[in-house]
């Protein structure tokens, strides 16, 4: 029985997501090293070739300030974005990283200029480092490229269950301003019937799979 088929009679939206999370975790391991390294060169190129049309990312031309993205540091099976990172370096695109704090269930942003800047934290996550300079304001961001663990057509998006990304996403939301053009990279995989969808989770407005494009028009 496989993500979409599997029934979810009398559970609640939480164990719907935990059975949800331990399923896509174990399909998506079960690409060899050899598929993620080949599907996640495809993903980024398509990454690369979108770059410019996302909100705010242009840099030349009439551009008044220097494009942000927020983006992750890929752990284990996920998709390895790095390759959209080094080229906003190219670029003169701001590159901010996610520092967390677990105690205040938070995390705030960080310039990370090379991979200097890194170090492993908890769960053997790259993070920016202390010394590097922190995104103060968080409208600054352009464009969010964010982990999970599966999507929907419908723009769902499934985390890790730690709220992270949720409650980054909320500021937005409670301060009535617009929130960053969110974008998930995934692997075909990854696409699932649909995701449970809880009061504080956030949808995507893009999933680049290594074979296609999905939008909410699309």
């Amino acid at each position: 029985m496989t993500i979409e088929e599997r029934p979810y009679i009398n559970m609640n939206i939480k164990e719907r997501k935990i059975e949800l999370r331990r399923q896509a975790e174990a399909r998506r391991a079960s690409l060899s090293a050899e598929e993620r390294a080949s599907k996640s060169a495809l993903i980024c190129d398509r990454l690369l070739e979108r770059l410019d049309a996302w909100p705010g990312m242009t840099t030349g031309g009439q551009a008044r300030r220097r494009p942000t993205l927020f983006t992750y540091m890929p752990i284990k099976t996920e998709v390895d974005v790095t390759p959209v990172m080094e080229a906003c370096w190219e670029r003169r695109i701001r590159v901010v990283v996610p520092r967390t704090y677990p105690e205040q269930k938070h995390l705030k942003l960080f310039e990370v200029r090379s991979y200097d800047d890194l170090e492993r934290r908890r769960w053997g996550i790259r993070e920016p480092k202390r010394h590097t300079a922190m995104l103060h304001d968080i409208r600054d961001v352009d464009v969010a490229l964010v982990p999970g663990l599966a999507f929907d057509l419908n723009m769902g998006r499934l985390g890790y269950g730690g709220g992270f990304y949720d409650r980054f996403m909320q500021q937005f939301v409670r301060a009535g301003w617009g929130k960053p053009y969110i974008v998930a990279a995934a692997f075909d995989i990854q696409i699932i019937r649909e995701v449970p969808m809880g009061m504080f989770d956030f949808r995507i407005d893009e999933i680049v799979t290594e074979s296609r494009m999905i939008s909410p028009s699309s």
